[in-house]
């Protein structure tokens, strides 16, 4: 009996896994074209008590991890490895492929999850759990292709090929303006803003979450370098 439910789970795993093909280019296909729409769908689908939910797309969550997982497949394809540091953090991290991409999709939700707070707390409503829960998953809908669309860019830098270079910075560009125009609308729509206090609002967002990824890799990096620095003064007679 047990067998059989093993193959059964397998069985449903397979199936869900191969309806991703179709379903994750055309939500994010969705997603680019008209952000505002897929939010809303977003949450009236969380709304719905259905079994139903999100049978026409990838759920939110699952599509910002799936953009992370295939970007950082091309990542390796591409290049060697992440260096072994002397920092344990920082090897714990970089040593697992789980725990990087784990690191990755936080790192990235931060955005999702700056922007839920940030609506709650313009709207004056609580945040909690279920508060979060709607616009953090609306925001996730807008965040996936700016992660996927960041995640290659880095990618090509680290290449370091002069039309890899061009990509990177091209790329960069684009989705960081299409990230910011997706977010000034959803705020203009959630929040009731005018054009230009949307604008700030969504600036505001991508500020606040690069300030935190960027302090996060910061304080990695600091650790590992006064790991190495200590470990150089030790070994020195």
């Amino acid at each position: 009996m047990d067998f059989l439910k093993i193959l059964k789970s397998f069985e449903e795993f397979v199936y869900e896994a191969l309806t991703w093909l179709v379903l994750l280019p055309r939500t994010l296909w969705r997603i680019v074209v008209s952000p505002r729409r897929m939010t809303g769908y977003a949450g009236a689908q969380l709304a719905s008590q259905g079994e139903t939910r999100f049978s026409e797309a990838i759920s939110p969550p699952l599509l910002l991890i799936l953009c992370v997982l295939i970007s950082h497949f091309i990542d390796l394809a591409f290049r060697n490895p992440m260096p072994q540091t002397d920092e344990a953090l920082t090897n714990m991290l970089l040593s697992s492929e789980q725990n990087l991409l784990l690191y990755r999709t936080i790192a990235f939700g931060v955005w999702s999850l700056a922007g839920a707070v940030y609506m709650l707390v313009r709207t004056r409503q609580p945040v909690d759990r279920e508060t979060l829960r709607t616009p953090f998953y609306e925001q996730c809908y807008l965040v996936a292709p700016f992660a996927f669309a960041m995640s290659l860019s880095l990618t090509f830098i680290a290449v370091d090929r002069p039309w890899t270079r061009m990509v990177a910075v091209s790329l960069t560009l684009l989705a960081t303006t299409w990230f910011w125009l997706a977010q000034a609308a959803w705020f203009r729509a959630r929040v009731s803003l005018n054009l230009w206090r949307s604008l700030v609002a969504a600036a505001l967002v991508i500020i606040i979450g690069s300030t935190v990824n960027a302090g996060v890799g910061h304080m990695l990096g600091a650790r590992a370098g006064g790991q190495a620095i200590a470990t150089e003064k030790a070994a020195s007679p």
